[in-house]
């Protein structure tokens, strides 16, 4: 929902992109903070009662989009959004390792982010249309608020039964990590920096680049998502534990190809093919819980936590970059990222490799 807004919000209160990206930011500050108090938090409540709590805060958020009609107001109400947009993240993650068994775990997450890939399938298209009249934006958010509260009432009377109890303090307590879950951690965080910067700014680089209007561009990221929704629900169908390896780097590359060869070519209707790399963010999760069982739930927050804190420079960077540069040269950055992603998954496999030796 972003990613379709930031054009829109910069023409209507004359911010420049480095603003823009300034604004998400503040979002994943927010959001860092908010998942790194996840583990003391969830020492004193079940999962359900976070759960719950967070739902009622985005009701409140949703409705309090009605108010923001200036810069300060935006920047505050951009921090608030980014924090519970990734809170609600992290928890959906750790309902799935709460509730389900191991041998279930790839399929669970790759239902679980199908679910995100639905919802961002839908959101631009919807957002593309109402934002027609770009003053009608505060219009997307405040008809959350009952789906919020909806949710919130499945999650109290039907949520998994697992999710009543507190997490024991060695499942949510910080844990020195080892070079090999830091790198471990490293990969996800460097693979989510270069699928999100993908998205976000999507609308903005076809707009700017290729004069797209707001309808076109939105329908472009919708496909993305599209086509991240319907690899996910095929790996999370069909894809056994020995073909994640294979599964990853065919998404990792084919992915890559796609936005490469788009900024390269011009040929922006690649830009949805990009959506491809949709199955690496739940198979990987699956392969990090069944490799450190003992540190999964640790783990999973250090990622998610490390993800919000790596995004609120990365969003800025790219927003600075598309002011001073342009987006011809900014949008190259996810593809940069992605470059690292490979070389840290290489490392990692060659340093699993010698482990299992060892061991």
């Amino acid at each position: 929902m972003r990613g379709p807004l930031l054009p829109v919000v910069t023409k209507l209160l004359a911010l420049d992109y480095a603003s823009a990206g300034l604004i998400i930011s503040f979002g994943n500050i927010v959001g860092f903070i908010m998942t790194w108090l996840l583990m003391p938090a969830l020492n004193r409540w079940s999962l359900k009662s976070a759960g719950l709590a967070v739902l009622g805060y985005a009701v409140i958020i949703c409705w309090g989009s009605t108010i923001v009609d200036t810069p300060g107001r935006v920047f505050l109400w951009g921090a608030l959004v980014g924090g519970c947009v990734s809170t609600m993240g992290s928890l959906s993650n750790l309902y799935v390792q709460s509730g389900v068994q191991p041998e279930r775990l790839g399929q669970s997450l790759s239902i679980l982010h199908s679910i995100y890939g639905l919802s961002s399938f839908i959101a631009p298209v919807v957002a593309g249309r109402i934002l027609v009249e770009p003053a009608r934006w505060p219009l997307l958010f405040s008809s959350m608020a009952p789906l919020a509260m909806g949710l919130g009432l499945f999650i109290c009377f039907f949520g998994p039964k697992a999710t009543d109890k507190k997490l024991v303090a060695s499942q949510v307590q910080p844990i020195a990590l080892e070079p090999i879950h830091i790198l471990t951690v490293a990969v996800m965080i460097c693979y989510v920096i270069s699928e999100t910067l993908t998205s976000t700014w999507m609308p903005s680089f076809l707009m700017q680049v290729f004069s797209l209007n707001i309808q076109d561009a939105s329908w472009y990221t919708s496909m993305f998502f599209g086509l991240m929704l319907l690899s996910r629900v095929a790996s999370g169908i069909w894809a056994k534990p020995k073909w994640h390896r294979i599964i990853i780097w065919g998404s990792l590359i084919a992915g890559f190809l796609a936005l490469t060869t788009a900024l390269l070519t011009g040929w922006y209707w690649l830009l949805p093919f990009a959506g491809l790399c949709g199955p690496v963010f739940p198979l990987y999760s699956t392969w990090v819980s069944l490799r450190f069982p003992e540190r999964a739930r640790n783990m999973t927050i250090w990622m998610l936590s490390g993800m919000q804190g790596a995004l609120s420079i990365m969003h800025y960077v790219m927003g600075k970059m598309a002011a001073v540069w342009g987006f011809s040269v900014a949008y190259w950055l996810p593809a940069v990222m992605m470059v690292l992603t490979f070389g840290l998954l290489k490392t990692l496999e060659l340093k699993e490799v010698r482990y299992r030796s060892v061991g």
